[in-house]
């Protein structure tokens, strides 16, 4: 039975917290770069961060209306309440949330997964039982083709498995997750050379948790291992964050219909203007499962490309996901490599 716009504020009321971590301070460079992680399964690339765990707990829409108050007691007849309303993009997050927890979890021990993107066709093989990712690669215009192999590359289903599905515990152990992993990434850079000199420090950026939320949340959609539980979960604590725009009659790059999942990074230098970086993954309306997933540079946020070394155009990174199957072994390159 669906979920009232009643029942599912109750559960954030019941679940939520108001815990809130300070900013954090990042090298730019280094972000720009992290930035870059998303064409994850190129064999140039697959050295990259693994796929991130996260997701959040924010803020729910009361509106107007008024219901009579169903408490006894002295002065509670007719005592009239706010009726409490979801927005419209809100309850598509929350059908899809109902729709991803009632798929069937995968079944075998190797996930394939075929992907296309740029000038690239791959196929990425994750065990789920170790989180290794066999990556087979087909190149044309310029991009190589090959094959690699990345040990532990992804999470293992069992702590996919482990990881909260109640919104508010959720939110922090994954928000905590994304310090963590840019923090071991970025104090190399913090440091001082000695001897010839202090190496300059770069103007740090500011990364709010509504940010690392969305990003760890659009990087943890499309893993193959995460079990339709946590995948719901996502969707709901997708739902809370503030600046989220749903398109429930998206298409993606082949023309399949989708619903659009974006928002607009406020990352930026601290009293500056965000470097509006736009995330974006489009979800199949019938399933939950990820169809495709992009992020839009704007001019002058650090991405550059041969045809513009100054970076003053837009550049769209995107991945197509073709499909999903499971194996009992480490299937043969379907490229013929």
């Amino acid at each position: 039975m669906p979920a009232t716009d009643e029942d599912v504020v109750r559960d954030l009321l019941h679940r939520y917290t108001a815990h809130v971590h300070p900013p954090v301070s990042i090298a730019v460079g280094v972000l720009a770069r992290q930035r870059c992680r998303d064409r994850r399964r190129k064999v140039t690339s697959l050295a990259a961060a693994g796929a991130a765990l996260g997701t959040a707990v924010g803020v729910f829409a009361a509106a107007g209306g008024h219901q009579t108050s169903a408490t006894g007691g002295p002065g509670a007849a007719g005592r009239r309440w706010p009726a409490i309303r979801l927005t419209a993009d809100q309850r598509v997050l929350y059908r899809l949330s109902s729709v991803a927890a009632r798929q069937p979890q995968g079944q075998g021990r190797y996930a394939v997964m075929s992907t296309e993107g740029d000038d690239v066709k791959d196929t990425s093989v994750i065990d789920s039982l170790t989180g290794n990712m066999w990556s087979f690669q087909q190149g044309s215009d310029g991009s190589p083709s090959g094959k690699s192999f990345s040990a532990g590359y992804s999470p293992t289903s069992a702590q996919f498995a482990a990881m909260p599905t109640g919104l508010a515990a959720l939110r922090v152990a994954l928000i905590a997750q994304w310090d963590s992993q840019h923090k071991s990434a970025f104090a190399p850079l913090r440091s001082r050379a000695s001897g010839t000199g202090a190496i300059p420090v770069p103007r740090p950026v500011t990364v709010s948790d509504d940010d690392k939320v969305f990003q760890q949340a659009s990087d943890m959609l499309w893993n193959p291992l995460v079990s339709p539980a946590l995948r719901a979960a996502l969707y709901k604590v997708l739902a809370a964050v503030p600046g989220v725009e749903v398109n429930p009659s998206a298409t993606d790059g082949t023309g399949r219909l989708a619903t659009e999942i974006s928002r607009v990074d406020s990352s930026g230098f601290p009293g500056g203007k965000s470097d509006g970086i736009t995330y974006a993954t489009y979800d199949n309306p019938a399933t939950g499962a990820v169809l495709e997933s992009t992020i839009t540079y704007p001019p002058g946020s650090d991405i550059v490309t041969p045809q513009d070394p100054r970076g003053t155009s837009t550049v769209v990174d995107t991945t197509v996901y073709l499909g999903i199957s499971w194996a009992s072994s480490v299937p043969a390159d379907p490229y013929g490599g």
